[in-house]
């Protein structure tokens, strides 16, 4: 067994956690506060809705909600970035991108984001934008940029991978020092699962060439042609400096973290959180000082997830 890093709680408060799941944080630019999802599974309530609360200081959790006044029943996958945040919205059975201010206020509906989820801040001044995993056609999904008016910038920013097959992409993540460059989770058309399917995914980069857009594996020895789990990836993060990509993985067992170094490829994604047992590990996200991971897991003892973070700096 390796020397796995230990969580250390956020949202672990006794039996609260028996009636709600805590899911897929983001962490403002202050590295103080957080936004997560939280769905309730308490039979006084309304059973199976998602909210979005908020922590607004790290030292001493108080979780509590964030959109007052907002009325969907699904509020999920929040990305935050300066005093924005960007966020999914479902009303009758549509998902759509919006974007908030960091106090809850002036929520603005993203025209033609219907069927896109995972929003991305995607910055380059004068330039605001959002990737999304866009799932307009469900079993072929793209990353596709999108301008804060709703407009298309780039409709695809997969591509095709080496072997020239058409990419399929979601939970993108994107560079801090390249706008049009982003980590994803991905997969070409395998021949045994030619449609998207995200327990078969890989990490993925995309570069931009003179004949178009070439994505390739993190990991250089993954197969394209046929899924190989040891390389198996989802919802990746770079890390400020974007030397790094923390992601999730069930490689080795559960869902654990693992962190890839781009400066040391020969050594491989390392593994951070316990595999082996039902921690659960999912979703993490860089603090702003790169040297911690905010993320989604389940605390020993209990059915559902928590917030929690690790402290990285050793692996940097």
């Amino acid at each position: 067994m390796g020397n796995y890093l230990k969580p250390n709680w956020i949202t672990l408060n006794g039996n609260i956690n028996n009636f709600y799941n805590d899911y897929r944080p983001a962490i403002g630019p202050d590295g103080k506060a957080i936004v997560f999802e939280r769905m309730s599974y308490n039979p006084e309530l309304r059973a199976l809705t998602t909210k979005l609360f908020i922590v607004d200081d790290l030292n001493t959790p108080s979780p509590h909600l964030f959109l007052s006044d907002c009325d969907s029943l699904q509020q999920t996958r929040p990305a935050w970035t300066g005093d924005n945040i960007a966020l999914n919205l479902a009303y009758e059975g549509s998902t759509s991108v919006w974007i908030v201010d960091a106090n809850g206020n002036n929520l603005k509906q993203i025209e033609n984001t219907d069927d896109c989820i995972y929003p991305q801040w995607d910055i380059n001044l004068p330039f605001e934008g959002l990737v999304v995993m866009n799932l307009k056609q469900s079993t072929q999904p793209k990353s596709t940029l999108f301008d804060l008016n709703g407009t298309i910038i780039i409709d695809n920013m997969n591509g095709v991978d080496t072997n020239g097959d058409k990419m399929f992409g979601g939970m993108p993540a994107v560079s801090p020092n390249n706008a049009t460059s982003i980590a994803f989770a991905g997969q070409p058309p395998f021949v045994d699962d030619p449609n998207y399917n995200q327990d078969k995914n890989y990490i993925f980069i995309n570069i931009e060439t003179e004949e178009g857009v070439i994505s390739v594996p993190m990991e250089s020895s993954a197969n394209l042609i046929s899924f190989d789990k040891s390389f198996q990836g989802r919802a990746p993060a770079v890390s400020p400096d974007g030397n790094y990509i923390a992601f999730e993985s069930n490689r080795d067992g559960c869902y654990a973290l693992y962190l890839y170094n781009f400066n040391n490829p020969e050594n491989g994604s390392i593994c951070l959180t316990d595999p082996t047992g039902k921690l659960n590990s999912q979703h993490p996200k860089f603090f702003p000082d790169g040297k911690r991971l905010i993320f989604s897991a389940v605390p020993s003892g209990y059915a559902h997830n928590c917030i929690a973070w690790i402290d990285i700096s050793d692996y940097l």
